[in-house]
């Protein structure tokens, strides 16, 4: 049974959001059997929705059996800067661990903030809003304030839960902040 999955959202490091944009990145080398759910995704990276995707295929390979061919699907040069990579970003990574290879094919190039708040405010704006003037609960007031401080949910995220995965938690406060914000006046609705 696959230890992982991947539904509608792909996360790729800033780094490679050019070449995936460029077509010289078409699939992404993960770490252990990861289940494919959807055949279109969106792509995310430095914060921001990239592209829409759609899957070509995966494959399943132990590190040791990964191939030139394979580094330049990910947009890199060869086998041994790919295999640098994977040891540098999941750190103990052995030449018999499995990794999945997704490869996709970039249907529309986006450009889209993941967080559209009301008022068309950045989400940490809405935390400085929301430390302003709402009356928060501890929980709220610390989630807040380190939004604030780092300026990014997922750093936020990181910060205080240990693990991206746990963005939904920062979102939903900030959305109960934004709703507050706007119920007092403070902040309009964008048109």
């Amino acid at each position: 049974m696959p230890l992982k999955w991947l539904g509608k959202h792909l996360m790729i490091k800033s780094k490679f959001a050019k070449d995936i944009i460029s077509g010289k990145k078409r699939a992404t080398i993960r770490l252990g059997k990861v289940e494919v759910k959807a055949n279109e995704f969106l792509i995310h990276s430095g914060g921001r929705i990239i592209a829409r995707a759609k899957l070509k295929n995966v494959r399943y390979k132990k590190v040791k059996e990964l191939s030139d061919e394979d580094a330049l699907l990910d947009g890199l040069s060869s086998r041994e800067e790919l295999i640098d990579e994977l040891r540098n970003y999941y750190n103990n990574v052995t030449d018999d661990d499995i990794v999945t290879i997704i490869e996709f094919e970039v249907i529309e190039i986006l450009n889209e903030s993941e967080e559209k708040y009301i008022g068309g405010l950045p989400p940490y704006k809405i935390a400085q809003l929301a430390l302003q003037h709402l009356k928060l609960s501890d929980r709220e007031e610390v989630v807040l304030k380190t939004l604030v401080s780092t300026r990014s949910i997922r750093k936020t995220a990181k910060k205080l839960f240990g693990k991206l995965s746990m963005r939904w938690k920062v979102r939903n406060i900030v959305r109960k902040a934004a709703r507050m914000l706007l119920e007092m006046g403070v902040l309009e609705e964008k048109k």
